[in-house]
């Protein structure tokens, strides 16, 4: 990944210096890449999914809780909330004795502390450590983190069926871009032939050689090929901005360097290609995970019949007083112990949940099946389109010989005077029908060939 950022970043810099960006179609699938908003989505799923995986596993470890608090509180009382009681030390006559007095005033101190004061303040400092672990969860803990570890992979494999598709979906724009380019050249090419044929004609007029008719066929043509070249070089544009907005890119002009060339084809047989598909298709292996994510789901709602265990720890140091804390007015406790929950009747809930857990199960399997007849079907198309177009190639091919020979002999005719202008018209309508043909047979078995690749599970 480090790699292809320098490197792009090193086309970038070669290309600000030269106004115009040369791209491969190697360079275009790694700016593709590099640039597409909806892959960098795809990859920050990943990692999401990755995170949520790393927080379901952490609940197979202890819960260790720190917690403290310093608390001051003052209480102001209203004059009607404070009694006011005799004091017997002061209802003592002169006869009392010693005793009497030490009685007295033993009761006076019990009955004042009965009376609140007017202003009170209260100070508390404290710090508790908790800890919680889950011992048995009738398997929905280990379940779940299953299920998360399923999901997290299913993501990661998402993630490179999203990148195969976006490499795929490059390089068809990319031969699609060229291919309008190379129309454009074309008729191009045939009005800058048509022009040329238009001057020796009208030479060949002056001079009493050729009729008017002649003349005004070979204007004619020129006049017809100035709106077909217009279109083109329209299309070639609008698929050049296309290709420029696929890659993320404000400039747009672009030199695609890479012609559409048909790869090194190996001998594909349509059985082993469907079997290589079975094997290494992503979407197969996508839909097993759902398959397995369902079945995990069914043991996890399995285990709402059986008991939870847990055992928790708790231990506490506090310390409090009226004017402040000192070093003697600390204290402490702590706890242990253990404890379980089973579920005896839940309205039948559970087993309404484990029937539905049945039925997700189902039907993720026979769309696991439905989709392994699907990918057999899309291999078996793109086999026979791929041999199809591969067909064409070999026509057109031969088609452009054809065409370039029959403009030869046109044009030598004609100049013999031989023929008349009509047959070398036709001709080159011929040859330049010829090319076009050819080059969108390029195009089509150059992707029905990616398509193939795509449809076998090989990576693009």
């Amino acid at each position: 990944m480090k790699r292809n950022s320098i490197m792009i970043l090193m086309l970038f810099l070669t290309l600000s210096l030269c106004g115009q960006i040369s791209l491969t179609l190697q360079e275009s699938v790694e700016m593709a890449k590099q640039n597409n908003k909806d892959l960098q989505k795809a990859r920050e799923e990943v990692g999401k999914y990755r995170q949520e995986y790393n927080n379901v596993r952490g609940n197979l470890f202890p819960q260790i809780t720190l917690s403290g608090g310093y608390q001051f509180k003052r209480t102001t009382l209203p004059e009607s909330a404070i009694s006011v009681f005799p004091s017997l030390v002061s209802e003592l006559d002169n006869t009392a004795t010693v005793n009497d007095s030490t009685i007295a005033e033993f009761i006076d101190y019990g009955f004042a502390a009965f009376i609140p004061n007017k202003t009170t303040d209260e100070y508390s400092l404290a710090g508790t450590v908790s800890l919680s672990q889950v011992i048995f969860m009738g398997g929905k803990l280990i379940n779940g983190i299953n299920i998360a570890g399923k999901l997290y992979h299913l993501q990661e494999k998402k993630y490179f069926l999203d990148e195969q598709n976006l490499i795929f979906n490059t390089k068809d724009l990319y031969y699609k871009t060229k291919l309008a380019g190379e129309v454009a050249e074309i008729q191009a090419e045939a009005l800058a032939f048509a022009n040329l044929y238009f001057q020796q004609v009208s030479d060949m007029f002056q001079e009493g050689l050729v009729s008017e008719y002649d003349l005004l066929r070979a204007e004619l043509e020129v006049k017809k090929l100035e709106p077909e070249i217009l279109e083109a070089e329209k299309n070639a544009k609008l698929a050049l901005e296309s290709f420029a907005n696929h890659l993320n890119l404000d400039e747009t002009d672009l030199l695609l360097i890479d012609e559409i060339e048909l790869p090194e084809m190996k001998v594909v047989v349509l059985n082993t290609a469907i079997e290589e598909a079975q094997r290494n298709r992503m979407e197969i292996e996508l839909s097993q995970i759902g398959v397995d994510v369902n079945k995990v789901l069914l043991r996890y709602e399995k285990g709402n019949f059986l008991p939870n265990i847990g055992i928790s720890a708790e231990y506490t140091y506090f310390g409090t007083d009226e004017e402040k804390i000192e070093s003697n007015d600390w204290g402490n406790y702590y706890q242990v112990g253990i404890g379980f929950s089973m579920p005896l009747f839940t309205g039948f809930s559970n087993s309404s949940k484990i029937k539905k857990a049945r039925h997700s199960l189902k039907q993720s399997e026979l769309d696991h099946r439905s989709l392994q007849e699907m990918i057999e079907l899309d291999v078996r198309n793109s086999y026979l389109q791929l041999q199809a177009d591969l067909e064409k190639v070999n026509v057109q091919t031969r088609n452009v010989e054809l065409a370039t020979k029959g403009l030869e002999i046109a044009n030598a005719r004609y100049e013999n005077q031989v023929s008349n202008q009509l047959e070398v018209i036709d001709a080159q309508l011929q040859f330049k029908a010829a090319k076009l043909s050819f080059m969108n047979a390029n195009y089509a078995a150059a992707i029905s060939y990616e398509k193939l690749q795509k449809a076998m599970g090989r990576e693009l």
